[in-house]
């Protein structure tokens, strides 16, 4: 028996839960679906990315074909476009719009439609692309890590860097990532030789760096903040090894955030069982500090009690997140 194939087609722009939907209501129902994304010179994000985000979600019998967008918004030529395209005329085609049955009529298909009055859904591509920022959740994971901003909380130790961390994703409701070296330093902290080597710290910013990663596709209000990065590794590298590595800071150079908050030691270091020492803040914050500057990223240094930190930090976010309307 022939396999049957399925058909859908739009912009994508930007791939979003409604859409995720349409794709996974067809896919359930043939055998193969194709999925035609439109590509045109004056959109925001090129398809390519399009196609690549949706691919991290979708089922694996789910084919995105990029197509150029450049035929004019009529049934016949983006069906015959659809026919050359496909290995075979489509049994069935799904759309969310009055003009499905028209095209779907014109493959010599069925139609079928999905949430055409966007009552599970109620988003549209538009409404995201003109307010971003209000509607970001309504993205799918994958746009939705590789659009948020990063915001990277840095210091010394004992400068409130977690608990600052953890303030400003409980007030935006967004998702933050611990110090994945904190845990990884915790876990050797009994050994006899407790000698560090310059391939833990670049696996340590490589694995942070793959938390951030998973932990970013659930970020619905379109920012990240992360508790150190590779960048704070590098500074690590410095305190215990003595010397520069690198492989570490070419790691941070091409992960780059957003935007840095750097917190003073301006209040009094406080031992919670695994820190080191007092005596090494000022040092290990002019070496961030260095770091950062030389990286070119904008940053606020954050200077006073908690609450004020927390309100410098908020308002340097809100800015971070100020995001110019998509094409």
């Amino acid at each position: 028996m022939e396999r049957q194939i399925g058909v859908t087609v739009g912009k994508f722009n930007p791939p979003h839960l409604g859409h995720l939907r349409l794709i996974e209501t067809g896919a359930s129902q043939v055998d193969h679906l194709y999925v035609l994304l439109g590509d045109h010179s004056d959109q925001t994000l090129p398809a390519a990315d399009r196609a690549r985000w949706l691919e991290e979600d979708i089922p694996p019998h789910v084919s995105i074909v990029v197509t150029p967008d450049d035929l004019p918004q009529a049934n016949e030529p983006w069906a015959q476009r659809a026919l050359e395209l496909l290995p075979r005329p489509p049994a069935v085609a799904f759309t969310s719009e009055p003009w499905g049955p028209g095209w779907a009529a014109a493959m010599g298909s069925a139609h079928v439609a999905v949430d055409p009055e966007r009552n599970s859904r109620p988003i549209s591509a538009t409404r995201i692309r003109q307010d971003l920022r209000g509607e970001f959740h309504w993205l799918i994971p994958a746009a939705r890590a590789a659009l948020a901003r990063r915001v990277v909380v840095v210091g010394a130790e004992s400068t409130g860097k977690t608990t600052l961390a953890r303030a400003l994703a409980s007030r935006l409701g967004t998702v933050w990532v611990p110090e994945y070296g904190r845990w990884y330093w915790e876990g050797r902290s009994y050994l006899a030789d407790p000698g560090w080597g310059s391939a833990e710290f670049r696996r340590i910013a490589a694995t942070h760096h793959r938390v951030e990663a998973d932990l970013a596709r659930r970020a619905t209000r379109g920012v990240v903040i992360l508790d150190t990065d590779a960048l704070a590794t590098a500074v690590w590298h410095r305190r215990y090894l003595g010397v520069r590595d690198p492989e570490v800071e070419a790691f941070a150079a091409d992960h780059r955030p957003d935007h840095y908050l750097i917190c003073s030691p301006d209040f009094p270091w406080v031992q919670d069982g695994t820190r080191e020492s007092g005596a090494v803040r000022s040092a290990m914050h002019e070496a961030t500090v260095e770091l950062v500057q030389a990286g070119g990223v904008p940053f606020t240094v954050l200077e006073g009690d908690p609450d004020a930190r927390l309100r410098a930090a908020a308002a340097a976010i809100d800015e971070v997140t100020t995001f110019e309307p998509l094409t």
